[in-house]
C-alpha cells in the first residue's frame, strides 16, 4: 500500500473510531488533513527512534510511521481502549515499524527503547509535566524531548532547572494561522 493510501485508510479508521470513543476533538475531525500535515512537518527533525507520548488516536505517531518505514516508532498510551484502536490500526496498515505500549509515561523504563530516542508530543501537556513524566528516559543525554508548539505557547512554558532548550526549529505549517515550532529539550550537561 502506498503512503497516500495508508494515510487515507488511517483517516477512515480514526474518524470511524472517533464516533465510539473520543480520540480527537470534533474540531480536529473537521481539519484532519491539516493535523496530519502538521504531524508530518516534524518528520525530518526526528531521529530513527521516536516515542509518541500520550498517543491517543495516533497523532503524530501513525503518520510518522507511515512516512518513515525505516524509523522505529513507539506509541505510548495509558488508555487500554485507545491502545486497542492503535493496535488495530497498526495491523490494518501493516506498520511493522510501530510498537504500541499500554503504559503510563512515568512507568516507562529506558532499557525498553533504542537510543538515541526522540520523545515527541503535540498535546500531552506542559514542558514541566512532560519532563517529569519522562525523566528516567531523559537521564540519557542522547534522548531528547521534542515538543510541537506555537510561539505563544512556548512563551508561557517554564522549563525545569535540570533541563534546557537545545534547539527551536520552524515547522512547515501551511494552512495554520500560527507559527508552529519544534522545541527540543534535553538534560543540562551539569545536571
Amino acid at each position: 500500500m502506498k503512503e497516500e493510501d495508508k494515510i487515507k485508510k488511517y483517516k477512515e479508521l480514526l474518524l470511524k473510531e472517533n464516533q465510539k470513543q473520543n480520540l480527537i476533538s470534533r474540531r480536529q475531525e473537521k481539519n484532519i488533513d491539516d493535523h496530519i500535515k502538521d504531524c508530518l512537518s516534524a518528520s525530518s527533525h526526528l531521529s530513527s527512534n521516536i516515542m509518541d507520548l500520550g498517543s491517543g488516536g495516533g497523532l503524530p505517531g501513525i503518520p510518522l510511521a507511515i512516512r518513515n518505514p525505516e524509523k522505529k516508532i513507539y506509541l505510548v498510551e495509558a488508555s487500554q481502549k485507545k491502545c486497542s484502536f492503535l493496535l488495530h490500526t497498526k495491523n490494518q496498515l501493516e506498520l511493522t515499524n510501530l510498537s504500541v505500549i499500554n503504559e503510563r509515561g512515568e512507568k516507562l523504563q529506558p532499557s525498553n527503547f533504542n537510543t538515541p530516542l526522540d520523545i515527541i508530543t503535540r498535546a500531552f501537556g506542559s514542558a514541566a509535566k512532560t519532563t517529569k513524566t519522562t525523566e528516567k528516559i531523559l537521564e540519557n543525554p542522547k534522548n531528547l524531548l521534542k515538543l510541537m508548539k506555537t510561539d505563544g505557547a512556548l512563551k508561557k512554558e517554564k522549563i525545569p532547572k535540570k533541563y534546557e532548550i537545545k534547539k527551536i526549529e520552524d515547522l512547515d505549517s501551511k494552512g495554520k494561522d500560527k507559527r508552529r515550532i519544534l522545541v527540543t529539550i534535553g538534560i543540562k550537561k551539569d545536571a
